[in-house]
């Protein structure tokens, strides 16, 4: 029988949710697609998590560019550190803090990830303004979650699923503004906005 779900994950090792995360693989490249991420750029990705799509990310930049992985879980990040060294991939920073508040001076990211993550957090709104604050004029940021109308058969249950309306408006009070919305399968869908100023 399913624990009920925890905004902290706490029911689940972290081994389950990378395995959450590698079932969403169709849907990261048109993530990275939407970012325009090729070789030499700089991603932020917020609730990083285990880190399979900070893998994911760090095969699309290459050595030469840079993953910055936020996740408020040190044991999350440490996951993904392991999985770093098995596969000798150093350029993925990895950042334990709340995305809300997290001031970062050296980090110098031209687009950024949030993904699956709002449903999770206590304080969503802020994520976003802080992510307009850590992202220069112009940069591209991709935000997706699960849909409120899916079918529920994978994700968190639909009455903490969020609706794209409600995270538009969210982006826009925070400063982006829309440039793309698509409904990536019947679960998940995805919001590409570009920072003003």
């Amino acid at each position: 029988m399913d624990q009920p779900f925890r905004k902290d994950l706490s029911h689940i090792t972290w081994d389950e949710v990378y395995a959450r995360q590698v079932q969403r693989a169709p849907l990261v490249t048109e993530w990275m697609d939407a970012l325009g991420l090729d070789a030499g750029k700089r991603v932020l990705e917020i609730g990083a998590g285990p880190g399979y799509v900070s893998l994911v990310l760090a095969d699309r930049v290459g050595a030469a560019g840079i993953v910055y992985a936020v996740d408020r879980s040190a044991e999350a990040l440490a996951h993904l550190e392991r999985r770093q060294k098995e596969r000798g991939i150093a350029h993925v920073r990895r950042m334990v803090g709340d995305a809300a508040t997290l001031a970062a001076d050296d980090l110098r990211a031209d687009s950024a990830l949030v993904t699956m993550v709002l449903h999770h957090a206590d304080d969503p709104d802020g994520i976003l303004r802080n992510v307009h604050r850590l992202l220069p004029p112009r940069a591209l940021a991709v935000v997706a979650e699960f849909h409120p109308e899916g079918p529920c058969e994978q994700g968190p249950p639909r009455s903490v699923r969020l609706t794209p309306a409600r995270v538009q408006a969210w982006c826009e009070d925070a400063g982006f503004r829309m440039q793309d919305y698509r409904r990536q399968s019947p679960e998940h869908y995805m919001l590409v906005a570009e920072r003003a100023g």
